[in-house]
C-alpha cells in the first residue's frame, strides 16, 4: 500500500514538473513573442546625453590662489570671426536625435486568410500575448499605430485597401477580446510601399503587422 502511494505520488510531481515544461517548449514552436518581449521592444530607450551626478565643468585657474610672483598672463585677444563656435554646455542634449523613429515591433506570426482579413487561428496567441503587452504599457506610451503591410502581388489601391482592412482587424481582436481602450489605437494600411525585404517585394516577410509606440517620446 505504501509503495502504491509513493508511486502515485512521484507521477503526480512528474507532471507537475514535465507539462510546464512541454507548454514552454510548444509555445516557442509557434514563434510567438511574448508579452515581455513586445514590451521591451515598444519601451523607449533611455536618452542619452543627459547629465550624470556629479558631471561638472573643468573649472580653470583661480586668480585667488595663484602664486603671488607669478606673471600675469595677457587677455586672450576676442575674435571676431564668424568661425568662432560657442561652447556647449556640459551634459546637453544633441540638437537632433538620430532617425528620430518611434519604437516598434514587428509580428509576423499574426497572419489572414488568402486575399481576406479573416484571422488565421494560429494568430491568436500571438494576438493576445499582444493584448497583454499592451495593457500593461504605462499610460505615458499609450497611442499606439498598427500597421497592415503586404507583398508586391496585386494592384497598389487594393494592397491599400487590403493592409488596412486587416490592421482593423488587429484592432478589432485588442478592444473586443483583450480589453484594450479603443482611443489608444489607430491604424494604416501600408500596402507594399515598405516591403521588409527590398531585394524581393514578393517574398512573404513583408506580409507582416507592425505595432509602433507613436506615443513614446
Amino acid at each position: 500500500m505504501i509503495t502504491g502511494q509513493r508511486m502515485l505520488l512521484a507521477a503526480l510531481i512528474c507532471a507537475v514538473v514535465v507539462l510546464p515544461a512541454f507548454r514552454a517548449v510548444g509555445d516557442e514552436t509557434t514563434g510567438a513573442q511574448s508579452p515581455e518581449e513586445i514590451i521591451r521592444q515598444l519601451t523607449p530607450p533611455t536618452p542619452r546625453g543627459l547629465p550624470h551626478m556629479g558631471t561638472t565643468a573643468p573649472a580653470g585657474p583661480n586668480p585667488a590662489i595663484s602664486p603671488a610672483n607669478a606673471p600675469s598672463a595677457p587677455p586672450a585677444p576676442v575674435s571676431s570671426s564668424h568661425n568662432s563656435r560657442p561652447t556647449e554646455p556640459v551634459g546637453s542634449l544633441p540638437s537632433s536625435t538620430p532617425g528620430g523613429a518611434h519604437p516598434s515591433v514587428t509580428l509576423r506570426t499574426i497572419t489572414f486568410e488568402l486575399g481576406s482579413t479573416r484571422l488565421e487561428p494560429g494568430s491568436i496567441e500571438q494576438l493576445r500575448n499582444l493584448g497583454i503587452a499592451l495593457n500593461q504599457l504605462t499610460t505615458d506610451e499609450a497611442k499606439l499605430l498598427i500597421e497592415g503591410h503586404t507583398d508586391r502581388k496585386g494592384a497598389r489601391a487594393y494592397n491599400d485597401e487590403l493592409s488596412k482592412h486587416r490592421a482593423d482587424a488587429v484592432k478589432d481582436y485588442l478592444v473586443k477580446e483583450m480589453g484594450v481602450s479603443a482611443d489608444r489605437l489607430e491604424t494604416v494600411g501600408k500596402g507594399f510601399s515598405e516591403p521588409a525585404n527590398p531585394k524581393n517585394p514578393y517574398a512573404p516577410e513583408n506580409r507582416r503587422v507592425v505595432v509602433v509606440n507613436i506615443g513614446a517620446s
